[in-house]
Formats: structure tokens, C-alpha cells, sequence
């Protein structure tokens, strides 16, 4: 059976108690209501009635008395003034006995005193009649005559309504005392009920609540303090303590993978031998710095701390920081930047910085990694002359191959010149020693000619460069393919091509490449075979990669890698003719423009030339 959620158990909680407290409110407010009556009743007659007729009474008293004033001592009072106030006194009589005429509680003969004041309200207009009119005499007489018992009649009757609405209100009191006691007892017994009800529901919160969430307490102070071992418990849970368990779980795995980065970049950032600071981003100050930064620049940790690389003069000149700033504002990150720094004895050293940004404690700050590359400055140094010595060497070298077999080239004319003329004039008379002799000498001369020649075109594929253009290598091929016509004839050739790009190049060298390469197919062949030349084109990024295979002789793996070397040859001038220069000569054209050449052979079953030229426009639509 699944658990009920502990919102939901809260809200029942909630409903259980207020039910509670409103049947004990309802209860309540029946007692309040039955004293509040009793207080009513109470107040209405011992208060209300009583009051209003021993006003009426006094005001009978008041008004006796003016009346006997006057008769007795005529013409002392101004009349308006005396007669007035018989008359205020006499409508507050009317009004106080106007005040009780609704009142119908038992015992109360108040009809009887409604009815003894009209005859006293006129015998009293009678005396004032009297009087005011200079009849003393006669009221006088009808005022002993009469006025004792109209009086003493209307005050005995209020007198006796007065004594039971004491009567009644003394009653009255007594069932006020009662309800007020049963008050007491309701109030205290609601307050007893939700005392035990606060102090039940207490107890289930509490065994619901606050003891899962002092477990769950006490499991976070224990990751706070970096115990790995501790236990998240309720995760079983289905409601909302068991929610939050399972957080705590995952919070604990987030601390413990956050504390195991902290120790690693802490590890790093101490260990680095490099120069790492961390810094405010707007004010420069220091926040932290490695032991790097102090085996590097002198300076005391301690002694950083909270200050800026300004007030210590860490850069070689403000002119290194500015650019640093700068470059620093506009790419918003830096990658092996190169500036300079200052040591604190005041040397001067050539720096490649790097420098993150990033936010820590609402803070921006930057991380600055400097390493010190003096020594790799002075190494390049170093190996930029030695290059620059290489480069003067290596072009004096090739010119002196040049000159050299361009000065060759005479002596080499001669020999094979002169070993012809002897072979025509005096061939005859020489003995057959001598005639193979004159035919070793002349085989001989040609050989070095055509070695020599090689030479200046390997010089010429790198100190003869021409500005590249956009070439067609279907036009190429066409040219080079009608200038070895006869050797295509003589090997009974058959070409395979496919439609060729438009590549950036040199011209006469891209030519001088393909009648190499397709020059080597032709040649190396066995004998009697018929030769099958396959030349393709295929897209990479950038570059054009062109294939162009044979069916020949193929090349044995020991032997594949040194075939592009200078003067290698891996069969004899008798078996298949050249100078060695021809793969050589092709290498050193491919990567003066940037390319890449290689092979694919098996001894047997043909090679298969690959190499890379870089892409020209696109081939204009027929």
C-alpha cells in the first residue's frame, strides 16, 4: 500500500483540528450566547426599568415640591421659570415611562403605573393653573385636599413595581452567575482540548516531520564535513521527506564531485610549474597565487595577496600590460599570448600567457597562466639562424648543381660526340676489344648525360618557381599523353581516364609530373604485356586527390618507401632504362605546391601513384 504523501497527512492534520476547534467554537459561542442573554435580561430590568422609574419618581418628587413652594411663598419664583420646569420635569417622566412600556417581564405591574399617571400628569396641570392665576387659595385647598393621596398613589405604585424589578434582576443575577460559571468551565474545557489536540498533533508532526528532518540534518552537517561515508536516510520514502532525502542524495554526490574538482585544480594550480594567479577582474588584486609565481618572480605569497601586479611592477613595462589589457578586452580570453615580466631582482624574461575568465563567490575574476619561455626564445633563435644557414647552404648547393651540370653538359656532348666520329671514321680497323671498348665509352657518356640532365630538371622543380594559376588537368594530360604517343604506341598502351578538376599550380611543372608518373607506367613492364593506365580524380577538403595506376612490374614492400630518393633505382640501365630522378624529381613538384605524395604496390599486379594539389575554380559549363 503506498504512503500517504505528508502534505496530504498535514492537510488531514489540519482538517481533524479545525473540525475540532469549530465544534468547540460552536459550543462556545452557545454558552456566550445563553450569559450574554442572562447579562441582557439582567441589565434590562435591574438597570433599564428600576432606573427609569425611580426617575419618574424623582422628578414626582421634584415637581411636589415646586408646587408646595409656590403656594406657600407666591410670587417669588419668576412664573415662566418655575412653570417651565414642572413642564422639562414632566416630559421626563412621559420619557422614562415611555422607556418601559415594552418591557413584558413577569412580576412587573407596570401597566398599573402607566395608568396612576394621567390622573396625577392633570391633577398637577390643575395646581399650575391655580397658581399662575392668583387663585392661591382655592389650589391650596384642592392641593391638601387632593394632592397627598394622587401622589402618594402613583409613588407607591412606582415603589412597588421598583421592588420587584430588584426582585427579578437578584433572580436575574443568580442565573448570570451560573451561566458565567458554565462559561468558565466551556473556555477552560476548549482550552484543555486544544492543548491535548496541539499537543497529539505535535507528536505525529513531530514523528512525521521533524524527526526525518533532523535525520536529514544531521546527514548534511556530516557531508558539510567531508565524510564520504555518510548515509542519506529515507530515500525509500514515497512522500515528501523521501523527495528530499533523494536530493540530499544527489547533493551529496554533486559536494562530493565539486570537492574532488576543487582537490584536483588545487593539485594542479600547486603542483603547475608554471606561474598561475587568480585575480578580481575590475581591481587586479591578487585572490591567489602558486608556488610557480614565487619560485619564478621572488615574491612572497603573503606579500601579494590582495594587491595588484601594478603596485609590484610584475610587467616588464606598462607598455606589456596595456597590450596584454587590450587584447585581453577585445578577444575576451587569451591562448599563448607573448609578453614580457619582471623578476623581483628586476631581470626581465619573455613570458606566454594565458588567461580565463570566469565568476567565483559573486565575483568576476581571471585566471592567468604565464610560463617563463627564455630559453625556448633563445632556441628559436638559435634554430631560426641555423634554418636560415640551412636555406643559404641548401640554395648555394642547388645552384651549384645547376652550374655544375649545366658545365658538365659540354664535356659530356664532346665524349659522345667525338666517340661517334671515331666509331664512323676508324670503327673498321678496330679490334673487336677495342670497338666494345669505344662502345662501353660511348653507352657510358650517354648515361651521364642523361644523368646530368635529371639534375637540372630536379634543380629546376625548386629555384625555377612560377606564380600558380588555375590549370585544367584534363588539358594536361591531353598534352602530355600526344608527347608520349610513340612510347604509348611502342607498349601498345590503353589509357583509362576520368573527367580531371582544375587545380592552382604551375603549368609546365603539373606536366613535367603526369608524363613522369605516366612515363614510369609505361616503362616498367614485362616483357610482352600490354600496358593498362588508369588515371581518376577525387575530392578531399581543399585538395584534389588524383590516382594514376598501372599493371606493371609493381614494387616489393622492402623497397616502397626510398623510391622517391634521389638517384634510387632498384634495376639495372639493361633492364629498364633512366636516370633514378624521374619518382624524385615528381615528390619535390607534388610539395612545392603543397601536396602530399605516396604509393600502393605489390610486386606483380601494378603501382598505384596517389598525390595531392590544391583545389583551383570551379570548371567552367560547356
Amino acid at each position: 500500500m503506498p504512503l500517504i504523501r505528508l502534505k496530504h497527512r498535514i492537510a488531514l492534520g489540519f482538517v481533524v483540528l479545525q473540525l475540532l476547534l469549530a465544534g468547540l467554537g460552536v459550543l462556545s459561542v452557545i454558552f456566550i450566547d445563553r450569559a450574554a442573554q442572562g447579562t441582557a435580561e439582567l441589565y434590562r430590568h435591574a438597570y433599564t426599568t428600576s432606573h427609569a422609574l425611580g426617575e419618574v419618581r424623582n422628578r414626582i418628587f421634584e415637581i411636589k415640591s415646586i408646587l408646595a413652594h409656590n403656594m406657600a411663598f407666591p410670587g417669588q419664583s419668576e412664573p415662566n421659570y418655575w412653570i417651565a420646569e414642572v413642564r422639562r420635569h414632566q416630559e421626563i417622566i412621559e420619557q422614562n415611562l415611555a422607556a418601559t412600556a415594552g418591557d413584558d417581564a413577569p412580576g412587573l405591574d407596570l401597566q398599573a403605573v402607566q395608568a396612576a399617571w394621567p390622573p396625577l400628569k392633570t391633577f398637577i396641570d390643575q395646581n399650575v393653573d391655580a397658581i399662575s392665576s392668583g387663585n392661591i387659595d382655592a389650589g391650596h385647598d384642592f392641593f391638601h385636599r387632593h394632592g397627598n393621596w394622587v401622589f402618594d398613589h402613583v409613588v407607591e405604585t412606582i415603589t412597588d413595581v421598583m421592588i420587584a424589578a430588584n426582585a427579578l434582576a437578584s433572580e436575574r443575577v443568580g442565573t448570570s452567575e451560573t451561566l458565567r460559571q458554565e462559561l468558565r468551565e466551556t473556555v477552560i474545557a476548549v482550552i484543555a482540548v486544544a492543548l491535548i489536540s496541539g499537543g497529539l498533533i505535535s507528536a505525529i508532526l513531530t514523528m512525521a516531520i521533524t524527526a526525518p528532518l533532523a535525520r536529514l540534518r544531521s546527514a548534511m552537517h556530516h557531508i558539510n564535513e567531508g565524510d564520504p561515508t555518510s548515509v542519506i536516510p529515507d530515500t525509500e520514502r514515497s512522500d515528501e521527506i523521501g523527495d528530499m532525502a533523494r536530493d540530499l542524495e544527489l547533493l551529496k554526490q554533486e559536494a562530493w564531485e565539486k570537492r574532488r574538482t576543487q582537490l584536483k585544480f588545487a593539485t594542479i594550480f600547486e603542483a603547475s610549474p608554471d606561474i598561475v594567479t587568480i585575480s578580481e577582474r575590475d581591481t587586479g588584486r591578487f585572490l591567489d597565487v602558486n608556488g610557480g609565481f614565487e619560485t619564478y618572480l621572488g615574491h612572497k605569497r603573503e606579500d601579494v595577496i590582495g594587491h595588484s601586479s601594478f603596485e609590484f611592477g610584475i610587467w616588464a613595462s606598462p607598455d606589456d600590460r596595456a597590450a596584454l589589457v587590450t587584447a585581453l578586452m577585445q578577444q575576451g580570453r587569451l591562448v599563448n599570448f607573448q609578453s614580457r615580466a619582471k623578476r623581483k631582482n628586476g631581470e626581465i624574461f619573455d613570458a606566454l600567457v594565458s588567461v580565463e575568465q570566469f565568476r567565483v563567490d559573486d565575483k568576476d575574476c581571471m585566471i592567468f597562466v604565464a610560463r617563463d619561455i627564455t630559453q625556448f626564445k633563445r632556441q628559436e633563435e638559435l634554430l631560426r639562424r641555423s634554418l636560415a644557414e640551412l636555406e643559404r647552404s641548401n640554395r648555394e648547393l642547388e645552384r651549384f648543381a645547376h652550374v655544375a651540370a649545366h658545365d658538365l653538359q659540354e664535356p659530356c656532348r664532346t665524349i659522345c660526340s667525338f666517340s661517334q666520329l671515331l666509331d664512323r671514321s676508324d670503327g673498321a680497323v678496330l679490334s673487336a676489344e677495342g670497338r666494345e671498348y669505344l662502345g662501353f665509352l660511348s653507352r657510358g657518356a650517354i648515361r651521364m648525360r642523361e644523368q646530368i640532365q635529371g639534375l637540372l630538371d630536379y634543380s629546376r622543380a625548386a629555384t625555377s618557381p612560377a606564380p600558380f594559376q588555375s590549370v585544367d588537368l584534363d588539358q594536361v594530360l591531353d598534352w602530355v599523353l600526344d608527347e608520349l604517343r610513340t612510347s604509348l604506341s611502342e607498349h601498345q598502351a590503353a589509357i583509362h581516364r576520368q573527367p580531371l578538376p582544375v587545380v592552382r599550380g604551375d603549368p609546365a611543372q603539373l606536366r613535367q609530373l603526369f608524363s613522369n608518373l605516366i612515363s614510369n607506367g609505361l616503362k616498367f613492364q614485362s616483357h610482352g604485356n600490354q600496358a593498362q593506365l588508369s588515371i581518376s580524380a577525387k575530392a578531399t577538403q581543399n585538395f584534389w586527390d588524383i590516382a594514376i595506376a598501372d599493371n606493371g612490374i609493381g614494387i616489393d614492400a622492402p623497397f616502397q618507401d626510398g623510391v622517391f630518393d634521389l638517384f634510387r633505382r632498384l634495376h639495372g640501365p639493361e633492364d629498364y632504362p633512366g636516370n633514378g630522378l624521374g619518382l624524385t624529381i615528381a615528390k619535390r613538384i607534388v610539395e612545392r605546391h603543397g601536396g602530399t605524395i605516396g604509393l600502393q604496390s605489390q610486386l606483380g599486379h601494378g603501382t598505384t601513384i596517389h598525390f595531392t594539389l590544391p583545389a583551383g575554380a570551379a570548371r567552367p559549363s560547356a
